[in-house]
């Protein structure tokens, strides 16, 4: 099987080292920068180079910024290899899924949307590593018409790739959210680090510091983008963030001492709540992990 990769950045990049440590398949490299080429060639992270209008590849990945990715994969989809498989691990879905999986359709050719929640601060091919993806989540959200066959495809290749648990969603949940568990929490990250007592922050850190400042350091112009492209539904979780915390300023203010401990022992609740759903869905996981090994 020849794969191309598309985008050699932090997730493309760790898709080629993932590929090539773990599988025996042919990877090639697509990027502008033809040093990032020639250092990948030259590391043994690809096989060779090429591009998606050269209609050999059996699997595309286009690991592109959604803005990017979509003139470039709506450029190559009539020269895409008939039966071939198109997927982009973009951060953002909604109508970018269901405008391709119609368009490849048309095209005779396979898409499937995807996003690895993997990453790290920087960005780039120097900052990817070939165990990225290990025991991370992925995501994939078909839509209506997109084959049940193919998808089946792309959880093995996620699975070879070495991801753990494997989500199917709607596009539209999946921006949900992203909104909620990535984007927030960056823009509250960003908002924090805003404090006079910055200047003097990491004498006096802990963890729970390290853990709210980590994603401050995002890149501007991806981000804001990102930001923009999901703007109505990150502003509703933006909005509900606003108000739970005037819920505490308003408890402060007052010295209202038996609220602010009903509001502090809610957001435990429901975070107790999640660490057990989690144990169980973990628990099942392994139980039906052991009924496959004994049969």
């Amino acid at each position: 099987m020849k794969i191309l990769v598309v985008g050699m950045g932090l997730i493309g990049g760790s898709v080629c080292k993932t590929l090539k440590k773990r599988c025996s398949y042919t990877v090639h490299g697509c990027d502008i920068d033809e040093k990032i080429l020639e250092r990948a060639m030259a590391e043994g992270v690809i096989d060779g180079t090429g591009k998606m209008e050269d209609g050999i590849y059996d699997i595309c990945i286009v690991c592109l910024h959604q803005r990017v990715a979509q003139p470039c994969m709506k450029q190559a989809l009539p020269f895409l290899k008939k039966g071939s498989i198109l997927m982009d691990m973009c951060g953002l879905k909604g109508q970018m899924v269901l405008e391709f999986t119609n368009a490849c359709r048309i095209a005779g050719v396979y898409y499937v949307g995807t996003h690895p929640m993997a990453g790290r601060e920087k960005s780039g091919y120097e900052v990817s590593i070939p165990d990225l993806f290990d025991n991370a989540n992925f995501i994939i959200t078909p839509t209506y018409g997109t084959s049940s066959e193919v998808v089946e495809k792309v959880k093995s290749l996620a699975k070879e790739m070495g991801f753990g648990k494997i989500v199917l969603t709607t596009p539209h949940r999946h921006d949900d959210m992203i909104a909620y568990t990535s984007q927030l929490a960056h823009i509250v990250s960003s908002a924090y680090v805003k404090d006079d007592c910055m200047d003097d922050a990491v004498s006096f850190s802990g963890g729970s510091f390290q853990d709210m400042t980590r994603v401050a350091t995002m890149d501007e112009k991806m981000w804001s983008s990102l930001f923009m492209d999901n703007r109505l539904l990150l502003l509703h979780h933006l909005e509900l963030l606003i108000a739970h915390l005037s819920e505490y300023r308003t408890a402060l203010e007052m010295q209202d001492e038996a609220a602010l401990q009903l509001l502090i022992a809610d957001g435990r609740r429901v975070q107790e709540e999640n660490v057990r759903k989690r144990k169980r869905d973990l628990e099942e996981k392994e139980q039906k992990k052991h009924e496959l090994d004994e049969g």
